[in-house]
């Protein structure tokens, strides 16, 4: 099943790309995200193209019941951004890869992020949810749909607070 966003960061894009690749950031999405750990790694450097890989757990207690029953009381998820070199504007563009860990969900897609304005940026994200389970599938992706827009839209309640926390 599609699934777009765009989300609005209050950083450049610069600022944005470096906020990915911080272990702050990853600290800060495990609160946003209410989820029980977070860890990051990164391969590169944001100054050119990278990559980050990040593992969260988090609760399901807002996962709709029709899911539940699949990932249990917590869920783990891994995701992959790989990141090109920033273009003159800082603009990048770049892969999303989500894997709930130990179902057969998930979402790969394609992410840009680009300026729109000196201190703002916007990240879109354009991908498939996908949940291979015969018969439920498409019921299972049309639930899941809501929370997986949820989790991403918090990236914007994360970079604000990594925006205020840098202001510190």
């Amino acid at each position: 099943m599609k699934l777009r966003e765009t989300l609005t960061l209050p950083l450049s894009a610069r600022t944005a790309a470096t906020m990915y690749a911080d272990q702050e950031y990853t600290a800060i999405r495990r609160e946003t995200l209410k989820a029980t750990s977070a860890s990051s790694q990164v391969d590169g450097d944001p100054v050119g193209a990278f990559t980050v890989r990040t593992e969260l757990v988090m609760p399901t207690d807002k996962v709709p019941d029709i899911a539940r029953r699949f990932v249990g009381s917590s869920v783990t998820i891994r995701e992959t951004q790989t990141w090109s070199a920033p273009e003159p504007d800082g603009s990048r563009r770049g892969t999303m890869d989500l894997e709930v860990v130990g179902t057969p969900a998930g979402m790969k897609g394609t992410v840009r992020l680009a300026p729109t304005g000196e201190m703002t940026s916007s990240v879109d994200i354009d991908g498939d949810l996908v949940a291979k389970v015969p018969l439920l599938g498409p019921r299972l992706e049309k639930a899941a749909v809501p929370y997986v827009s949820t989790v991403l839209r918090a990236e914007e309640k994360s970079a604000a607070a990594y925006a205020d926390r840098a202001d510190d």
